[in-house]
């Protein structure tokens, strides 16, 4: 689960939204009696404050002012006044919701309690601000501690040298914020959680004198030295979970770690106030076997420490992703035969705890571990309560786990052991609280699946709740009456472009998708979240509508082009493309023309580097009045040619990227050597594209069951965008150009990835959609047809999905909170994917006449 999705799921809304659009009345920190001629400005997230006629200097000592939210608003009163007096340039976070969630239990670590940041001008008036600032604060309750600085004194002022100006260097694809040595080299500027002095940078004496007289305080014995750490099992914002080893016992034990004023709940609750709850809850459950042991709880420095017994073992999450029958090679049935013992184990836990009068709360899969023996065992009961009739917030609830909103904490524990009880059998996002109606479909798919047994164990449940009256959340939308499959997609296509139109908006967001629209900054326009990907799918599906047609007018003006990023999914490239196909030809053109020059670019991707670009500019020379492009192209293959012989690591853009495949990692270089290989005939281009995706393959594992897989870290991804699947459309096209029958035993196995039981989510990049277009390509590369067709039985997934209203259908995005219209997780690339079925392929790339760069789609 992404934490970052909670922040755009907003009740009623189908679409993730951004809170600076849904959130009305926000509660803003505000300034008294600014002074004249005070330059003021705002973003999302800050609120800037500068004197006139000042000229920082580009890096330097800053000042962090940590506060809680409560104490948020007095503490700006008192340093702004200060800080105006002093002309000194400092800025704060705007609002009491983003100062919340910046220290909310699932909030960035390393920015947690940064609520004021200071810009002294120089070394002395740093020291100086450092001394006045902790006696104006000194009687504030203390925020949270900000892990990336170093705490002057005991009160609420931090500091650490870094960058005042934003100074960047690259890394791949990705941006990294800089700090500048005396040598003018650009360096990381460390922003982690941790406090990091440059190498050429030496702290103030004032700085290493505290710095020793606080190291003399801390040298007692501690109550934290009896345990022997021996790894951190988790971390939150709220603290760390270590296993340990207890000195004196020799007994593993758990910590749990509470850091003051971080790790805010919903209530505002912060992870001190409740691991003494947890405590005292888990103190009343002692005796229940299915529930962790408490062992003691002991206060070391400002931190609080939980002790409690250690499970070998994992959570049911993880159990999940290593024992379900995701190959449809493995036996439903004997999954089956652990499965039902296991709920049945969890359905006990919550009677016996509820015997007890307390309710769990945040029942869900990351909070039950299981065993090697299969034994259940609840942990983290922070959001325990001693009244099972109380329907307040419970402060921590994880979304698809808490039914209706009025719900008593007896229902809440039954509604999430009901779903915990379908999780097992379908595990994806929480699609049924947009439509408690799919449930139906659901139950059909587990009938089809695992059988009577498992209906059976989930019908005893549902009993169980409604002698209970429990109730899901309130439905927005609907579900398909009918049970989709291939001869549907006519009708499936038809119904989602109808979605898509119905909901088209005004201005700059054409069609909400993916959290990623508010997070980047070519987010609302770009082809992989943005307008201009829906624009392409509407336009390769059918008529596109006026009011799309107007959006792409409008634009496509460079005023909104220019500051955007060369790349094919994310900026120039991938627009330029949709513009040409919608007969914008000259400002397709113009566009082109203004894509850079890539020579010094390390970003080998097809998302937003050398190799989307280059396929990008490939495509365009192949157009009439286009050919100038070529040599640019060609440009960039022998620059992906040195990248290729340097072995580059690669950096993705995002974060969250895998950097292997086709979308972020060699085989999207790959591909685009292939292209070239086909428009130019150079022999070097095909041993390139060879080269180049066996860096691809060296990762990939071919298992016994046959399944063919990317091995990422714990896991095995089979996926678009850094998995098995994307791989493969490579190797397609290489087979294509070597006229041969290299990697057979590889596509079976991505085709069998692609009949998987289920996947998380139905996008294009990360979930079902990219498995359709795998699907369908293996099938006409290997000559499959019928019952040995992978695609048919790929489609049928798409019933855990596909949500419906007023003869519309509707795509959730990633994570399945909330819907989306993008191609990246939502119903553009889901009918692109569905359009490849009955097109030539690869109708999912912003490349106009694609048919021309590949050899498989010409037969």
């Amino acid at each position: 689960m992404d934490m970052r999705y909670i922040k755009y799921v907003f009740p009623n809304e189908k679409y993730y939204e951004s809170p600076e659009e849904k959130v009305e009345n926000e509660s803003k920190f505000n300034v008294s009696s600014l002074p004249e001629f005070w330059e003021t400005r705002c973003d999302s997230h800050w609120t800037y404050y500068s004197p006139p006629n000042i000229k920082l200097p580009i890096q330097g000592w800053k000042i962090h002012i940590s506060a809680i939210p409560s104490e948020a608003q007095h503490t700006l009163d008192i340093i702004s006044s200060f800080l105006f007096h002093q002309s000194v340039p400092f800025k704060y976070v705007s609002s009491f919701r983003e100062l919340f969630l910046k220290n909310s239990k699932y909030g960035d670590r390393g920015s947690s309690g940064k609520f004021i940041t200071i810009y002294p001008m120089d070394e002395s008036q740093f020291l100086f601000l450092l001394d006045h600032l902790h006696t104006l604060l000194k009687d504030i309750s203390k925020g949270p501690y900000i892990l990336s600085d170093k705490r002057w004194l005991d009160g609420n002022v931090y500091f650490r040298y870094g960058a005042f100006e934003k100074m960047h260097i690259k890394n791949g694809a990705s941006t990294i914020l800089a700090i500048k040595t005396p040598s003018g080299e650009y360096v990381p500027d460390s922003r982690g959680i941790s406090y990091v002095i440059p190498d050429f940078v030496e702290e103030p004496k004032a700085i290493q004198e505290m710095t020793k007289d606080q190291e003399r305080k801390q040298s007692v014995e501690s109550q934290l030295s009896k345990y022997n750490i021996k790894s951190a099992l988790h971390f939150s914002n709220g603290g760390g979970v270590y296993l340990a080893d207890h000195s004196e016992s020799g007994k593993q034990v758990v910590l749990k770690e509470g850091r003051p004023g971080a790790g805010l709940d919903g209530t505002g609750r912060d992870a001190i106030e409740r691991l003494k709850h947890e405590a005292a809850m888990l103190e009343r459950l002692k005796g229940i076997e299915n529930v962790v042991e408490y062992q003691g709880i002991f206060q070391e420095w400002e931190h609080i420490f939980l002790v409690e017994e250690y499970i070998p073992g994992t959570s049911l999450k993880e159990w999940l992703a290593s024992f379900y029958p995701y190959s449809t090679s493995k036996d439903p049935i004997e999954y089956l035969k652990s499965v039902i013992p296991i709920i049945k184990q969890i359905k006990k836990a919550v009677k016996d705890i509820h015997s007890r009068g307390i309710g769990i709360g945040d029942l869900q899969p990351s909070n039950i571990m299981i065993t090697s023996s299969n034994r259940v065992k609840l942990i983290d009961f922070e959001a325990a309560n001693d009244d099972l009739t109380d329907t307040k917030h419970s402060g921590l609830m994880t979304p698809g786990f808490t039914g209706a909103e009025d719900s008593s904490r007896e229902q809440i524990d039954w509604f999430a052991l009901l779903r915990i009880a379908r999780y097992m059998f379908i595990p994806i996002g929480p699609v049924q609280d947009m439509s408690e109606s799919i449930i139906k479909k659901h139950d059909q798919w587990i009938m089809k699946h695992f059988g009577e047994d498992a209906i059976k164990i989930i019908e005893d449940i549902e009993a169980e709740c409604r002698k209970r009256s429990v109730k899901p959340m309130v439905s927005m939308l609907s579900s398909p009456v009918k049970y989709l499959d291939k001869d549907d997609l006519p009708e499936v296509i038809s119904k989602l472009r109808k979605g898509m139109v119905n909901d088209l908006r005004e201005g700059i967001k054409l069609l909400p998708g993916d959290i990623h629209q508010f997070e980047s900054s070519s987010g609302l326009l770009n082809v992989l979240t943005g307008g201009f990907g829906v624009v392409m799918a509407l336009a390769r599906t059918g008529t596109l509508p006026k009011k799309a047609r107007e959006w792409a007018v409008k634009y496509s003006d460079m005023d909104f082009i220019s500051y955007l990023d060369d790349g094919l999914f994310s900026g120039k490239a991938g627009i330029a493309g949709v513009l040409y196909e919608i007969g914008m030809i000259d400002e397709s053109k113009g566009i082109y023309h203004s894509i850079q020059t890539q020579t010094e670019s390390e970003d080998i991707s097809l998302r937003t580097g050398l190799a989307g670009i280059g396929l990008a500019l490939l495509s365009a020379s192949t157009l009439n009045g286009f050919e100038t492009f070529f040599e640019k192209a060609v440009a960039i293959g022998f620059r992906l040619e040195t990248l290729l012989e340097r072995d580059v690591t690669i950096k993705p853009k995002e974060f969250d990227a895998i950097p292997f495949g086709l979308i972020d990692g060699w085989s999207g270089a790959s591909l685009f050597f292939s292209a070239l290989h086909w428009i130019t005939g150079d022999e070097n281009w095909l041993m390139l594209s060879i080269r180049a995706i066996e860096k691809d393959t060296n990762h990939c594992v071919l298992d016994d069951s046959g399944l063919y897989q990317i091995k990422d870290g714990s896991g095995f991804v089979s996926q678009l965008a850094g998995g098995s699947t994307g791989i493969g459309l490579a190797m397609i096209e290489l087979r294509h150009l070597l006229n041969s029958k290299k990697w057979n035993d590889e596509l079976v196995g991505i085709g069998m990835s692609t009949i998987q039981r289920c996947f998380y989510s139905p996008g294009l990049f990360r979930g079902l959609a990219g498995l359709i277009v795998g699907a369908k390509a293996i099938d006409m590369e290997l000559g499959l047809q019928d019952d040995k067709a992978y695609l048919n039985k790929t489609l049928e997934t798409m019933n855990l999905y596909l949500l419906e209203e007023d003869d519309k259908l509707f795509v959730p995005g990633d994570f399945n909170y909330r819907l989306s219209g993008d191609i990246f997780s939502g119903a553009s690339g889901m009918i692109l994917a569905l359009n490849d079925i009955l097109s030539h392929g690869f109708t999912w790339l912003p490349l106009p006449h694609i048919y021309k760069l590949f050899p498989s789609r010409n037969n």
